[in-house]
């Protein structure tokens, strides 16, 4: 994944420095282990055209569960859930029928000032275990006057395992005005956690 590495932070210093393709709403970190319950964070740094941010909307994409906020004193944090076309079954042999789709955060203390500073937005999510998949996290900065949207998506399909994802992860960037931001998922080196779960009882027929 080193290889990886390497080209997405090329394709994204490339698309920093051509003017408008450069990302503002951007997760912290551009990788996270396949199959992870992962902490991340969306980092807004400005405004619209000089006008503060008021609220931040986060689309959750397809394949990530168990979305948790962190608690915040200074906004209000809604949700927005979306029913799953068919059941998964989750830990403790749950059945999961429904995923986080959308979170908002609204109402601040006080607004993001226009420039000069940044903050995030945080969240814990488990990732899907699909090593080299592209995750998407389109973003949306409401503004007091306006707003800033990060939703485009790549025209073509690829993922880390792609021939030239590096260039192609730079053309995306620099062909878009709002690129949504995203996670490569890597396939970690070790299992998250130091024991083995164990399977859920099967019903009986």
């Amino acid at each position: 994944m080193k290889t990886y590495f390497t080209m997405a932070v090329a394709a994204l210093l490339g698309g920093a420095f051509a003017g408008q393709a450069c990302a503002h709403a951007t997760l912290t970190s551009m990788y996270a282990p396949a199959g992870y319950v992962q902490d991340l964070e969306m980092r807004v740094t400005h405004g619209c055209k000089g006008s503060p941010v008021k609220e931040v909307h986060i689309r959750i994409p397809d394949g990530v569960m168990r979305v948790t906020v962190a608690y915040t004193r200074d906004w209000k944090v809604e949700t927005k859930m979306r029913t799953l076309a068919k059941p998964v079954r989750g830990d403790g042999g749950n059945m999961i029928t429904e995923v986080v789709d959308e979170i908002i955060w609204k109402e601040p203390r006080s607004p993001i000032p226009a420039s000069g500073v940044f903050e995030g937005f945080r969240f814990h999510a488990a990732l899907p275990d699909t090593p080299g998949a592209i995750l998407y996290f389109k973003t949306v900065n409401v503004c007091e006057q306006g707003d800033d949207k990060y939703i485009d998506m790549p025209k073509e399909t690829f993922d880390a395992r792609t021939p030239g994802v590096g260039s192609k992860l730079w053309k995306f960037l620099t062909a878009s005005p709002g690129p949504a931001p995203y996670v490569i998922l890597e396939k970690p080196s070790r299992p998250q956690y130091p024991w083995v779960m164990p399977a859920a009882p099967r019903a009986a027929p």
